[in-house]
């Protein structure tokens, strides 16, 4: 019976173990890029977190103050891509973005991509809070610890 309870603890300890991670709490970034640098970065098959945000749009202020504390002691890097600056009408820009981020439909458009897929996104039906920004980054490891 003790054996039994052991390797249960054992079981326990180690699936518990292996689900967390080593968060690196240096500074995150904003990096700027445009929609060519997202599709090159989408061929190309890198990992990368990004944002499609506007100006004007009182939503993406929300998220860039946001970002700006949590990014303070969480090293996450977001790309962003202010679609303002692209030179294309916003109906291209909106296909060019949906051929690799089916889900956007409107700004701030937060995903993750990997292999030149669209692993996850935020969607905003809910008010975006520093703790479903954080439980996404934790789901995708997003500032993890490079030794």
């Amino acid at each position: 019976m003790k054996k039994r309870f052991l390797a249960f603890l054992m079981v326990t300890f180690l699936l518990c173990g292996c689900s967390s991670y080593e968060r690196d709490e240096s500074a995150g970034e904003v990096i700027q890029i445009s929609l060519a640098d997202m599709e090159s970065m989408m061929k190309k098959g890198q990992e990368f977190t990004i944002a499609f945000t506007q100006s004007m749009c009182g939503y993406c202020e929300d998220f860039h103050e946001l970002f700006e504390n949590y990014r303070q002691n969480h090293h996450v890097v977001l790309y962003e891509v202010p679609l303002e600056r692209e030179k294309e009408q916003p109906n291209v820009n909106r296909a060019i973005i949906q051929q690799y981020f089916p889900e956007f439909d409107k700004t701030p458009g937060i995903f993750y991509a990997d292999g030149g897929k669209c692993i996850d996104s935020i969607h905003q039906s809910q008010r975006m809070t520093e703790e479903l920004f954080d439980n996404w980054v934790k789901k995708h490891k997003l500032d993890k610890k490079v030794n």
